[in-house]
């Protein structure tokens, strides 16, 4: 409802503020046009007066006679110095305001007339006016007043239309993003009924197998002391079968079962350790970020020193963020560092900041034994280790610090050169509620 009221309020602005613009350009059109026009007449009309007030004072002096007598004359001069293009009327007036001479076309009101004095030896004898109708202005305007009726009732149905279609556009997107929404909460709840399909139903035959085999391990004791016993024996080639059966290749069957299984727990507690980070709750707290790597790189001295590598710390900021997901991703890339160390030259690794203007970025630099181009992207996914396999893990750590930058609403990447090192960098961005906490929880 409150959607709907807004959407209503929109409309009625908008409507308003077309009906303006278009009475505005229904009415500026014809009045600008008929303006300039009239200027235009003015001006011309005082040109041509002067210019035809010259002109004849210019035959009047040359000829004296023809101002006294000889009016036929000025009448045929006026008919022949008017121009062709518009319908004027011009008259000579002498002194005594008595019409001496006029061209003889008729105009329709409303007229604009403009005088200019003739002169005679320096002394004014008269006067030439010019006179034009201001119909064709008129009927000219009426034309653009048409056009500006039409132009403006264009411009008020464009206003007017198209927030309407913006609004109907937004709710059909706002639709969409609701149906995404719920799509998500589904998929989201699928996730957690997955993890508890893995956390019980997978987990359930593990414990089976694995209680089963500790029955086979039980039962192949069992049968090693009733052989030793004598109680019974087999000779010859059976006996040799036997002895390799019970001495060799149960046993091996039954460790393969076990490293399998333990194996398998291993990968579904990943699964497991993983959904749970998606959905713990987050709670904010002041860390100073430079004591809790220190802390960190505590627990790895003895590996750094096996290394001969130097650690440099730049300025780290003391923050606001929910202290365990900080500690798990600075731990667990420190530690993927500090593991894939070059073994042939002393490690450096170098952990410093950024501060923009709504985020946070942190660098962690190692001159390790770096990552191809076509591993980077992987080396974020479960399960996915990139480069040579020779140092103990799960494929899972960096799986693990995605998804907590992500649920602190941040971003994290990667830049490595093979043979040269890498350079794990993450944003968090400076906000006043934890993106990951549905009910608002203070972060960075």
């Amino acid at each position: 409802m409150h959607d709907d009221s807004n959407n209503t309020n929109l409309i009625r602005i908008t409507t308003r503020i077309a009906a303006t613009v278009a009475a505005a350009v229904t009415l500026t059109m014809p009045l600008g046009y008929f303006a300039v026009s009239y200027q235009y007449m003015v001006g011309s009309l005082e040109t041509a007066s002067e210019v035809s007030a010259y002109n004849i004072s210019k035959v009047i002096s040359a000829n004296p006679e023809l101002w006294r007598y000889e009016t036929v004359r000025l009448d045929e001069l006026l008919v022949r110095r008017q121009p062709t293009c518009r319908a004027e009327t011009r008259r000579i007036i002498d002194n005594q305001g008595n019409l001496v001479a006029e061209s003889a076309n008729s105009l329709t009101p409303p007229i604009v007339k403009r005088s200019y004095p003739l002169k005679d030896a320096g002394a004014d004898v008269g006067k030439i006016e010019i006179s034009r109708s201001l119909n064709p202005i008129l009927l000219r305007t009426a034309l653009v007043s048409f056009l500006g009726f039409v132009l403006g009732m264009t411009v008020f149905i464009t206003l007017r239309v198209l927030p309407k279609r913006a609004i109907n556009e937004l709710k059909r997107t706002e639709e969409k993003l609701h149906r995404y929404a719920r799509e998500l909460k589904e998929s989201n709840e699928d996730l957690k009924n997955f993890a508890y399909i893995v956390s019980h139903d997978l987990r359930a035959p593990l414990v089976n197998i694995k209680g089963f085999a500790g029955e086979l391990s039980a039962g192949l004791k069992e049968l090693e002391v009733i052989k030793e016993s004598g109680v019974c024996r087999f000779e010859g080639n059976d006996g040799e079968r036997v002895d390799k059966i019970l001495g060799t290749e149960v046993p091996e069957a039954l460790d393969f079962i076990n490293s399998s299984v333990n194996r398998m727990d291993a990968l579904i507690n990943s699964i497991l350790k993983l959904s749970r980070l998606g959905h713990r709750e987050l709670k904010p707290e002041p860390v100073d970020v430079k004591e809790l790597v220190a802390t960190i790189l505590k627990t790895l001295t003895h590996q750094l020193e096996q290394h001969s590598a130097e650690v440099v710390l730049g300025a780290l900021p003391e923050l606001v963020a929910d202290r365990t997901s900080l500690e798990q991703i600075m731990g667990n890339l420190l530690d993927n560092a500090v593991k894939y160390f070059d073994p042939q030259r002393p490690g450096r690794l170098e952990i410093c900041t950024e501060s923009g203007v709504d985020e946070v970025v942190f660098h962690l630099r190692d001159n390790g034994r770096g990552i191809s181009k076509d591993d980077i992207q992987k080396v974020f996914e479960i399960f996915r280790r990139a480069g040579k396999q020779d140092v103990q893990g799960d494929g899972m750590g960096l799986a693990y610090v995605k998804t907590l930058v992500r649920r602190l609403g941040g971003r994290i990447w990667c830049k490595s050169e093979l043979g040269i090192g890498t350079t794990f960098s993450f944003a968090i961005p400076k906000s006043d509620r934890l993106p990951g906490n549905e009910r608002g929880d203070f972060a960075l």
